[in-house]
């Protein structure tokens, strides 16, 4: 429990690092606050450097949004009025005006992560595997105390009340209740390991996870993951 608090923290942590803000006009002035506080309507600027905070409707002008953290695209798209840049893009180029349009869960990268959220709600592979263990220990620990019973009975003419008392301190006895003390202590050790290395756990059970994968596949081979162009072949076109 300790180590998982403490990794859901570290997560905490660097989300609130990570906090976008927006500058939107209110009142007739311009003001910094927190993206998170943007409604539909509200007018955003949007200038260089800065990430898209909403998906916004652009009201006039042109300006080249990177979308590479939503298409995988290395390249900037050209905007122009009319047009919508989703929550999650930087501008690289130009400044201009925008209506916000959806905010938090109602956007595309919100409605993205929303489809993850619900595909990985299930138990993990490990989890799994415990359950299965469980189950399989609990069918030999019930087939063991009834045959202990019985015989303890009608073979050795026990009472009732000593034998029931001798099935019952059989079963608890069979009961594995370090299991998941040793496997939660196992994985705590990778997590320390991997914090090592610059890498947040969010879950404990993400790292039996990863060591079961044999195939990672990315979006677009290369350029998700790095963000550039990559030359895999060369074919040249001519020949001295």
């Amino acid at each position: 429990l300790y180590e998982a608090t403490k990794a859901a923290d570290a997560v905490a942590e660097l989300k609130a690092s990570l906090k976008p803000s927006a500058q939107v006009k209110r009142d007739g002035a311009w003001k910094n606050v927190d993206a998170k506080y943007l409604v539909p309507g509200d007018l955003v600027a949007l200038s260089l450097g800065a990430a898209v905070p909403a998906d916004c409707s652009i009201k006039e002008g042109t300006v080249d949004i990177d979308q590479a953290a939503l298409t995988g695209e290395s390249l900037p798209v050209t905007m122009n009025a009319g047009e919508c840049p989703k929550m999650g893009s930087t501008v690289v180029r130009g400044e201009v005006e925008a209506t916000v349009e959806a905010t938090g869960a109602d956007t595309f990268f919100g409605k993205t992560a929303m489809l993850i959220n619900n595909a990985s709600g299930g138990l993990s592979n490990v989890q799994l595997v415990l359950l299965n263990i469980m189950v399989v220990l609990m069918v030999l620990c019930i087939a063991l105390c009834g045959t202990a019973f019985f015989y303890l009975i009608f073979r050795m003419k026990e009472d009732i009340p000593d034998a029931l008392s001798f099935a019952v301190v059989v079963l608890v006895a069979s009961i594995p209740m370090a299991m998941e003390l040793v496997t939660t202590s196992t994985m705590a050790i990778g997590s320390h390991t991997l914090a090592g290395m610059d890498a947040i756990v969010a879950r404990l059970s993400a790292i039996e996870d990863m060591a079961g994968m044999n195939v990672l596949c990315f979006f677009k081979k290369r350029n998700l993951p790095f963000n550039k162009k990559v030359i895999q072949k060369k074919y040249p076109t001519f020949f001295e």
